[in-house]
């Protein structure tokens, strides 16, 4: 579908598309698009869909919707992971679709010796978990073996019972670096930290989410749906007769426009204003707005190509100016 002044107006408030990956990069096009919005209105819908990126630029994402507007809403139509649940935390209410899903705040940290490829903060942590429990269980089994089969005192089998799990988990725990698991920790912190600042703005959360999006979770892709994020966030609905229009519109663009670490930013009105905007002098082109969103040229070849590897000047109305 195409999105029309009517649509927009249904919202009553700003509504601004952030499609891609969350960096620096991002936040310099959300940010010189905010300022250029006439703050006529105090509500603001953020379309978002990311997998996640930077939780710097998560952060400072949410803090700049909030300096500009009053009330922050962001509608999730798809995948929303890991840097966009902290940018989700930012926001007084979801508006989250069938097809949304958000993930754990699950920092992603590069691999040791390898290049472009990542691992969860939380990877060495679990580890050590897994050890400690581990190790509990070998010694109480050696103690109760030791001690039931062998009648030797508790003190004694208690002292065979520890070299032995030492013996077992020592080369284990001897592979882990201190100085990864700091890395890991900070990771980890970072997320909390700046989730706990963003709430205490938003008061967005339930009580101990926070903890739950941080830890509570087993996996970096692990989905969680409308359901699920109610019980973490406190103001989650399903897309209205405001939204609904604006949901089904997201759900055809993501087919059409490659995902990308470079996002694409909009402005949705600004779109629509530009469409009405008469031709430069000498050109030839007259440009439209497809039924993605997407604006074209006179042939209706979808320009979204043009995004990859551009720089911000080169980039159409659907990146920052």
């Amino acid at each position: 579908m195409m999105i029309t002044k009517e649509v927009l107006d249904k919202y009553e408030g700003d509504v601004v598309l952030y499609y891609g990956g969350i960096n620096r990069e991002g936040y310099k096009k959300i940010s010189n698009v905010l300022e250029s919005i006439p703050h006529e209105k105090i509500k603001i819908c953020l379309v978002l869909v990311t997998y996640g990126g930077d939780p710097d630029a998560a952060y400072r994402i949410a803090r700049a919707l909030n300096h500009h507007f009053e009330k922050v809403e962001i509608l999730i139509p798809d995948a929303c992971k890991s840097a966009g649940t902290l940018v989700c935390i930012g926001a007084h209410k979801l508006i989250f679709g069938d097809r949304g899903e958000l993930g754990p705040l699950d920092i992603q940290l590069s691999k040791p010796d390898e290049i472009f490829e990542n691992m969860s903060g939380l990877n060495i942590i679990q580890a050590i978990n897994a050890l400690e429990n581990q190790i509990l269980v070998s010694f109480r089994n050696y103690l109760m073996d030791i001690r039931g089969g062998s009648g030797l005192t508790t003190k004694l089998a208690a002292d065979i019972a520890t070299k032995l799990a030492d013996g077992f988990i020592a080369p284990i725990a001897a592979k882990i670096d201190p100085v990864t698991l700091g890395e890991h920790q900070r990771a980890v912190q970072i997320a909390f930290d700046y989730g706990r600042r963003l709430n205490k703005v938003t008061n967005s959360l339930a009580s101990d989410s926070l903890i739950r999006l941080v830890s509570g979770y087993p996996s970096h892709g692990f989905v969680i749906d409308r359901k699920e994020a109610s019980t973490l966030f406190k103001s989650v609905e399903k897309p209205d007769a405001t939204t609904i229009e604006l949901y089904k519109w997201a759900l055809g663009l993501l087919p059409n426009v490659p995902y990308s670490e470079n996002p694409i930013v909009c402005n949705f009105l600004e779109i629509l204003e530009k469409e009405a905007e008469p031709i430069a002098e000498g050109a030839n082109e007259t440009e439209t707005i497809n039924e993605s969103g997407i604006k074209t040229g006179s042939e209706g070849i979808d320009e979204s190509s043009k995004y990859e590897g551009k720089s911000d000047k080169q980039n159409d109305s659907c990146s920052s100016q």
